[in-house]
């Protein structure tokens, strides 16, 4: 009876301690599933040097990704655009017309530069008024026959635009962005074509070199050819039309002809003559015409 009491007393103080070692033991930590906020767990530290900044878009210049190529070539690019513009003088829309000249890098190797700035700015002025253009910003009214020929570009009064000629042209594309169509024609560089005689002078209506250089030689104290030098290279030459694709109608065209200027002027007196002023200068002359009114 003893030994069974001695034996129950061991097995009490037995469970007595085992209860008091587990109440000491630190309970383990869950593991962690999320990383600190402070510090990423699982992002390594970056290498690589910050994106920057789009050049053109900084000055508000954005890439127009809308358009996509059309399957046209220069043939029928300028069968397209042949078509929409005599559809134009057949129809004569209301449309608005802007004339902007800007005169730009000129500089005299020999002379005044003053007087080669006033003399930049004559040929604009003699750009304009050989062009028919008198006011820089002209509103149309529909059905004006007589205003569009004398406004709308490669148009005169018994033809209209018929280039046949490909060899002027340096590109012709076609690009759409399921509502219009966008043409893109672009000019071969033109040493002084002569106005209404050849396929280019169709499609940018330059200005005869002779009227301009008459213009000027008269605004210097009646000096004739012999003593002015007046040499025009048109080049960068670029044409761009809109047109609607479901009613195959012009809303708008942007004619830009950049001009470069030669000015050589020789001034004789008895057995002496000399060059008084050696200048160059560039002139971009252009057109937009946009708002049209098909009624």
């Amino acid at each position: 009876m003893k030994i069974r009491r001695l034996l129950a007393g061991i097995l009490i103080l037995s469970l007595l301690g085992a209860v008091a070692v587990g109440c000491r033991k630190t309970p383990e930590t869950p593991a962690q599933t999320e990383a600190p906020s402070e510090v990423p767990a699982t992002e390594e530290p970056t290498t690589e040097e910050p994106t920057t900044e789009d050049p053109l878009a900084a000055v508000g210049i954005h890439e127009d990704n809308s358009y996509r190529a059309a399957a046209m070539d220069k043939a029928a690019v300028i069968a397209f655009y042949t078509e929409t513009l005599n559809d134009v003088k057949n129809r004569c829309p209301g449309y608005t017309r802007t004339l902007t000249h800007d005169v730009t890098d000129v500089t005299a190797g020999k002379g005044k530069l003053e007087l080669a700035n006033r003399i930049m700015n004559l040929i604009v002025t003699k750009l304009t008024d050989a062009a028919g253009d008198t006011d820089d910003v002209v509103t149309l009214e529909p059905f004006n026959d007589v205003a569009v020929q004398q406004t709308f570009p490669v148009f005169g009064e018994t033809y209209g635009c018929d280039l046949t000629d490909l060899s002027v042209l340096e590109s012709a594309f076609c690009y759409t962005d399921g509502a219009t169509y966008k043409l893109i024609i672009r000019v071969r560089d033109t040493l002084n074509p002569v106005p209404g005689q050849d396929e280019f002078s169709k499609i940018m209506t330059p200005i005869d070199r002779s009227g301009v250089a008459g213009g000027i030689a008269g605004f210097l104290s009646g000096l004739d050819d012999r003593y002015g030098l007046f040499d025009f290279d048109y080049a960068d030459n670029e044409i761009t039309c809109i047109v609607d694709r479901e009613t195959g109608r012009i809303l708008s065209l942007t004619q830009r002809m950049v001009i470069h200027v030669d000015i050589d002027l020789t001034v004789g007196l008895f057995f002496f003559s000399g060059t008084v002023l050696e200048a160059h200068g560039t002139v971009v002359h252009k057109l937009e015409y946009t708002d049209f009114v098909w009624e």
